[in-house]
């Protein structure tokens, strides 16, 4: 039943689906928080598994941050009276649904086998938990700037019985660690095949750039910026440039833009956030959600000392800029 109506919701998605690459609407730098919490949320994963069992992480905690998270960005393009788009709440709602399945049965399994199963171990991490972690940590690097579906599970799936011994020490613990990752990626190699058929049928190929018109001292350009995870970068670079930001795919300068942070509770605190979300693996940590005009985002970026930092997490003295969501 859960496999039909994800399969409804993905046709649907792609039956309502805007794909004007050069021009997106304003709504949409809200809604692609949500979207771009399940890049957050698996990064966190990674960074958790680490030093920690599976079993350990915060499944539950992450499915609340995703809805209030959605239930937050939806009330804010209201107040806005964005007209509803419903392509990409459909979207939301796909990888939504489908997210709360996983860490669901994740929880689970974690606490009625994975747990269990640990007790009889004795000698430390075994191989798979340091195979799964480095997966882990792949993915989440793949996923800042490439379709989640794009990534190779088949090659992980292999790698899971090439990488590890068969026998060794903890052997129940390595069972259970190569049963669990074999199912996961199974899963996820054969859902990616369906979600890549449906989304190269649908949808037009995406275009990794973003149109920028910028200004500096009466003179005005225009940039591409790489779309994703790396336009905080450029973002960064022009502002401290002295350019300012006259309109971003297409929307003008009095457009509000979505941004977030990372830093401790007090390193955040001079920072106003329509939404803060803890790092439930780190509660000194937290994340700041904000948005400001799109004429004030380079006089932001040039006054505020933000780290970009391949780390999770940033430094306990500074503030990590984490994400521009450029609609």
């Amino acid at each position: 039943m859960i496999k039909i109506i994800l399969s409804l919701l993905l046709l649907l998605s792609i039956v309502f689906a805007e794909t004007n690459a050069k021009q997106r609407s304003a709504d949409q730098t809200y809604l692609t928080y949500p979207e771009w919490f399940l890049v957050f949320s698996p990064e966190e994963y990674a960074y958790h598994l680490k030093e920690n069992p599976s079993y350990t992480f915060d499944y539950i905690g992450h499915i609340e941050e995703f809805w209030s998270a959605y239930a937050a960005m939806y009330k804010k393009t209201l107040e806005k009276e964005y007209s509803f788009n419903r392509g990409y709440h459909v979207m939301i709602m796909t990888i939504g649904v489908s997210t709360t399945v996983e860490y669901l049965v994740k929880y689970f399994y974690g606490h009625a086998i994975a747990q269990f199963v640990a007790l009889t171990q004795t000698h430390g991490r075994v191989s798979e938990q340091n195979y799964g972690a480095k997966v882990a940590q792949e993915y989440v690097d793949f996923i800042k700037n490439r379709p989640w579906y794009e990534f190779d599970f088949g090659k992980r799936f292999v790698g899971i019985y090439k990488e590890n011994s068969f026998f060794g020490k903890d052997f129940l613990r390595k069972m259970e660690r190569k049963e669990a990752l074999s199912v996961e990626y199974g899963v996820k190699y054969l859902y990616a095949k369906v979600i890549a058929y449906f989304t190269e049928v649908g949808y037009e190929k995406a275009v990794p750039l973003t149109q920028v018109v910028l200004v500096k001292q009466n003179h005005i350009t225009t940039a591409e910026f790489p779309r994703y995870d790396k336009f905080k970068d450029s973002s960064l670079e022009y502002a401290k440039e002295g350019y300012d930001f006259k309109t971003i795919a297409g929307n003008d300068g009095n457009t509000t833009i979505l941004y977030s942070l990372l830093g401790t509770r007090e390193n955040l605190s001079d920072f106003h956030c329509m939404l803060r979300q803890p790092i439930v693996s780190n509660l000194k940590y937290e994340r700041c959600i904000n948005d400001i005009r799109i004429n004030k985002l380079g006089a932001f970026l040039r006054e505020k000392n933000l780290q970009i930092t391949d780390r999770f997490l940033p430094t306990s003295h500074g503030v990590k800029l984490e994400h521009i969501f450029d609609f």
